[in-house]
């Protein structure tokens, strides 16, 4: 490695600290092209690599990258919970058409197009990309856990088998008209959804705790207790956790379904 003498020697002689010579050549537009920042922009990971495991800096760069990577995705999830966005229900003017068009499909589709670097991180949760073996146990017990809980799932996939999911796990899943040559398939498939589901609700708590009004999710899942006779309480504990709206809502929502049913009837 040539001695870096000269070049302390020069910045020295004009005055520019290193920091102030780095980001002088990263932020004026006349050295956007010059060979040394591209170069430097080139081989930016090995510098943000060596800032992590450097010990004088390892602490403050670690906080500071979180805090960037923190920002980046409250700004996605903001952009998905704005008006802008198909994510806001107006109870008071609920239509069937609003009901007969939703697709959990399209809305997780959505939120992934929205949302791309936010999705992937609860993919990694979910270990879509297979990294659990690499992360090590994830308790005292290692892996047999998880395995205890996939059985559990492969069982309740059994059990209910012979009510018609096809059509729900298959649209999930983005495959039509194919049958699953083993039962592992099918709970695989199962699996695959199930992480589908978990994600678009996750991300549909934390769009509503954002913004109030983007609940989609929250609505219907309102009117589904609604129909199921579910107690107020529930609904409204459920509302206050972001999973729900409140009974009061969802009474409205019934009341815009009737008075269409009721104008759609004295149409004919």
């Amino acid at each position: 490695m040539p001695p870096l003498d000269i070049m302390f020697e020069a910045l020295d002689r004009c005055q520019i600290s290193v920091a102030h010579f780095i980001t002088t050549l990263l932020t004026h537009q006349e050295y956007k092209d010059h060979r040394f920042v591209v170069d430097l922009v080139e081989h930016s990971n090995e510098v943000f690599n060596v800032f992590l495991q450097h010990p004088a800096s390892q602490d403050q760069f670690t906080q500071k990258s979180f805090g960037v990577v923190e920002n980046m995705y409250l700004q996605e999830l903001r952009c998905l919970a704005s008006e802008d966005s198909s994510s806001h229900f107006r109870a008071s003017s609920t239509s069937t058409e609003q009901l007969e068009n939703f697709s959990l499909m399209t809305m997780a589709r959505e939120m992934e197009a929205g949302a791309l670097r936010w999705w992937g991180l609860l993919g990694t949760f979910f270990d879509e990309g297979g990294t659990a073996d690499l992360a090590g146990p994830k308790d005292g017990g290692g892996d047999k856990s998880v395995d205890n809980v996939l059985e559990v799932e492969d069982e309740y996939w059994d059990e209910v088998d012979e009510i018609n999911l096809e059509g729900l796990i298959n649209g999930l899943t983005g495959e039509w008209n194919v049958h699953p040559a083993t039962l592992t398939d099918q709970h695989a498939k199962c699996h695959s959804a199930m992480k589908l589901m978990r994600k678009t609700i996750i991300t549909s708590i934390l769009m509503n705790g954002w913004n109030q009004k983007s609940n989609v999710l929250q609505s219907l899942l309102g009117l589904f207790l609604q129909s199921a006779h579910t107690p107020y309480k529930v609904i409204d504990t459920l509302a206050h956790l972001g999973i729900s709206i409140s009974a009061d809502t969802i009474n409205m929502a019934v009341q815009s379904l009737s008075k269409e049913s009721h104008s759609s009837l004295q149409c004919l």
